[in-house]
């Protein structure tokens, strides 16, 4: 991390992330819609979610109002470990509870959790 970056630049970062991360997943699961039907968008735009909704926390957790710069890489590192209980949890919820298509469901995370690694890649050179 760059010494020119401000802490409201890494807020504002983190939280453009699950924004980007979603309009990916819209994307994703417009292609399920085309080539698959509906049971495949819906079950895309659900793993895009669950990702979503992780990058989400992470952001609220590393951005937290009541904390200082100086603990800013312990948040992020209980960020990420927020992150992977929320979908975790939120994986068990969807393959137990719901008939969702497992490959579309496992494509829609995996390409916005792809798109949350590069943006923090290439946002904090």
């Amino acid at each position: 991390m760059s010494a020119e970056l401000s802490f409201k630049d890494i807020k504002k970062t983190v939280f453009k992330i699950p924004v980007y991360q979603m309009l990916i997943g819209i994307l994703i699961a417009a292609m399920f819609y085309v080539w698959q039907g509906e049971q495949a968008t819906r079950s895309a735009l659900t793993g895009a979610m669950i990702s979503t909704l992780g990058s989400l926390v992470f952001a609220l957790i590393v951005a937290w109002p009541f904390g200082d710069k100086q603990t800013l890489v312990g948040r992020m590192f209980k960020g990420e470990i927020m992150k992977f209980v929320i979908i975790g949890l939120l994986f068990y919820l969807a393959i137990t509870n719901y008939s969702f298509q497992l490959m579309p469901l496992l494509i829609g995370f995996i390409a916005t959790l792809l798109a949350f690694w590069v943006a923090l890649l290439t946002s904090f050179k």
